[in-house]
């Protein structure tokens, strides 16, 4: 019976001590794999923070370039553009760099018509607006409607089809005697063409205006 009962004290040893070698094994892996997923994770967060910090370099620069082209299309009127874009940028929940960058694009095609600086600095602020306006109206697109915009102002009308807009030669040329002017065809200049399609784009966008 003695040797019996050694030999099972052997045994349960033997066993005991396995047991203690597999827990310590798992115990080993289990920290193992801690690190690994902490130094994945860690992986991870760095990239996506070096992603973040890039995408905020590119858009400071984008930001800096518009702003730069900004003050020089309109001059001394940018201050005033800038505040009356962020005051309407505010109320709208619009960004004021977005505006700003769409008013840029069309003051640069109202000046090199003619247009005075200042007159086409309040043109552009106005026609901002309502692209603005007309977009929510139709549940477009900010930019694309001022694209749109910009395109039938200088004679491609059919950009503007979309959004209830309707310019004809016949309605063109109704508007310019309207304005008073009595030239011949050769004779109109393309600031008053613009002029004219800008005056039936507000009239054709009543019911948008202040959407």
């Amino acid at each position: 019976i003695e040797a019996d009962m050694s030999q099972l004290k052997k045994q349960l040893n033997n066993t005991k001590r396995q047991v203690d070698d597999s827990v310590g094994k798992q115990r080993k892996s289990f920290m193992s794999l801690g690190t690994t997923i902490k130094t994945v994770i860690g992986v991870v967060v760095a990239g996506a923070v070096a992603r973040f910090a890039s995408q905020m370099v590119t858009m400071a620069s984008s930001v800096e370039e518009m702003q730069a082209k900004s003050s020089v299309v309109f001059g001394q009127f940018v201050g005033s553009v800038r505040e009356e874009l962020e005051t309407f940028g505010d109320a709208v929940g619009r960004s004021t760099f977005e505006l700003e960058g769409m008013a840029s694009q069309v003051q640069d095609t109202f000046v090199p018509l003619g247009f005075a600086r200042g007159e086409a600095a309040k043109l552009s602020t106005q026609l901002v607006k309502l692209a603005v306006d007309v977009a929510s109206f139709n549940n477009a697109s900010d930019v694309d409607t001022m694209k749109a915009f910009q395109s039938a102002l200088v004679g491609n009308h059919e950009t503007v089809r979309r959004f209830g807009i309707v310019i004809t030669e016949a309605e063109l040329n109704q508007e310019l005697f309207r304005m008073g002017i009595r030239k011949t065809r050769n004779e109109i200049t393309a600031q008053e063409k613009v002029q004219a399609r800008l005056n039936l784009i507000i009239a054709g966008t009543t019911d948008a205006q202040g959407d």
